[in-house]
């Protein structure tokens, strides 16, 4: 995976996030986890006011986001695992960590 691109592409999902840009954030997920967006949005505190890209590790073939989220009610920092597909870097599983 390209570096600059894809950890663009993870910023930009992060920002998505804290706009509320559901359209964007829904396109940033793979077809088959993309059923599944409701129940990961639940997750979050609500509103997120505030997103950071704790870390970004790239592999060849996939990278792992951490990505923190923060909102009036609190804060969660999900981890979420990216792969190419149809050329751009889609989320394949996400989840959010303990602690």
């Amino acid at each position: 995976m390209d570096e600059g691109r894809t950890r663009d592409i993870v910023d930009a999902h992060a920002q998505a996030v804290v706009r509320g840009d559901m359209d964007a954030v829904v396109a940033d997920l793979s077809e088959e986890l993309q059923p599944q967006a409701d129940e990961i949005g639940r997750t979050l505190p609500l509103p997120v006011t505030d997103a950071d890209v704790l870390s970004l590790e790239i592999g060849a073939n996939e990278c792992v986001a951490e990505i923190r989220y923060a909102g009036e009610s609190g804060e969660i920092t999900i981890r979420s695992r990216w792969e190419e597909i149809d050329g751009s870097p889609r989320i394949v599983h996400a989840e959010p960590l303990a602690g």
